[in-house]
């Protein structure tokens, strides 16, 4: 390096001390001597994937998509970059980048990766949710007159259509006794499919079919509700951003809601990821804001911790890429909560979620405290 210092670098020069670096795995003099060749305009393609590979030794995976992108820029058609793209995206859980790369590689790469273009069954998920109501405006006790505590139950499936093109369904029921032994069931069912349109940029596009049943000693009422959904997501280095738009429409309701969400994470070993979202909502001649904070973080190496925060009225809020429509009789006001995800093994992950909730019975404008817990798990088939 002090030689390097006294003279003009030239791509020979580069191209043989780089490679030899790279041989000996001396990452960090790699680096620094590929960042001092790149402000003098020297650039090829090995020496972009050498610094690839140094960061990726080194654990910096998203620096290594940096340099095997840049890689492709000489050569589109290169299987070692898109080969390291793919395992750069399995180590920062992005799937859908992962596959891409995998379909841009011939078939004899692809075999040696293992991984198949098309699963029916890729995944499964279920989830169980139960919810105690506490009223704090009427004695500390909210009776089962007004408010019986609900049960929401899901399953889930996703597949893999092909390299670039996955789809998920979801069935769940959501069942609560209200107002004097009046039953409200909920049945559902979910559908959404994501789509990569190049290495960090997918399209998702979604549909929610909500079918509410409330029922009294004399009546049957039903309400058919349909939520239709759009995401735009794109990532660059550490940063991802999405676009979101929904509409959910039945006899009573029309809501629209249109969401800006914006990612960061940082450069640390605990992976903090933080996550701030903005959702515009409108309703018949009103309008509100919803704001969503969120932080998680690998606390340990098979525990994935995520805490968040929900500020504004949450009625027909459309949650989670729109698995989640939060239209129950009574609006939350604030919600607040925690999730823990235990990754068991490669294809088992365990979750749990307490969230606690302020809600309001708009009839009579009685507040009351809800805590949900919820557990589930994820199989990778």
């Amino acid at each position: 390096m002090p030689l390097f210092g006294q003279q003009e670098l030239n791509k020979v020069m580069v191209d043989s001390t780089t490679y030899n670096y790279y041989l000996s795995g001396n990452w960090n003099e790699l680096i620094v001597l590929g960042k001092k060749a790149m402000s003098k305009d020297i650039d090829f393609k090995y020496l972009q994937q050498r610094m690839g590979y140094a960061y990726f030794v080194k654990g910096d995976y998203f620096a290594a998509i940096k340099h095997y992108k840049n890689a492709l820029q000489f050569d589109a058609d290169d299987p070692v970059s898109h080969t390291y793209l793919y395992y750069s995206a399995v180590n920062i859980n992005d799937e859908a980048m992962a596959r891409y790369h995998v379909s841009n590689l011939d078939a004899e790469n692809q075999a040696l990766l293992n991984v198949k273009k098309t699963r029916l069954v890729d995944a499964l998920d279920l989830e169980y949710n139960y919810k105690i109501n506490r009223d704090y405006a009427i004695n500390n006790a909210l009776t089962s007159d007004l408010r019986s505590n609900p049960h929401y139950k899901r399953i889930g499936l996703n597949s893999q259509l092909g390299y670039r093109f996955s789809l998920y369904q979801s069935y769940s029921t959501y069942s609560q006794l209200t107002d004097y032994f009046n039953e409200t069931v909920q049945n559902e069912y979910y559908v959404a499919g994501v789509y990569a349109l190049f290495s960090r940029t997918s399209l998702m596009g979604g549909y929610h079919y909500v079918g509410t049943n409330f029922t009294t000693e004399t009546d049957d009422f039903q309400t058919p509700g349909n939520l239709w959904f759009g995401k735009l997501t794109h990532s660059f280095n550490r940063f991802d951003i999405s676009l979101s738009q929904s509409s959910f429409t039945n006899d009573y309701v029309d809501t629209k809601q249109t969401g800006l969400q914006l990612g960061l994470t940082l450069p640390l070993k605990t992976k903090i990821y933080l996550k701030s979202s903005l959702y515009y909502i409108t309703e018949s001649d009103s309008s509100r804001l919803v704001f969503n904070q969120t932080i998680g973080a690998l606390i340990a190496r098979r525990f994935w911790i995520q805490g968040s925060v929900t500020v504004g009225n949450l009625n027909n809020f459309v949650d989670n890429n729109a698995l989640y429509l939060y239209n129950s009789m009574d609006q939350t006001t604030f919600r607040t909560g925690g999730s823990l995800f235990y990754y068991l093994g490669k294809h088992i992950t365990l979750f749990t979620n307490y969230t606690f909730d302020k809600k309001l019975i708009i009839d009579s404008q009685y507040n009351y405290k809800q805590h949900s817990i919820t557990g589930g798990i994820i199989w990778k088939i």
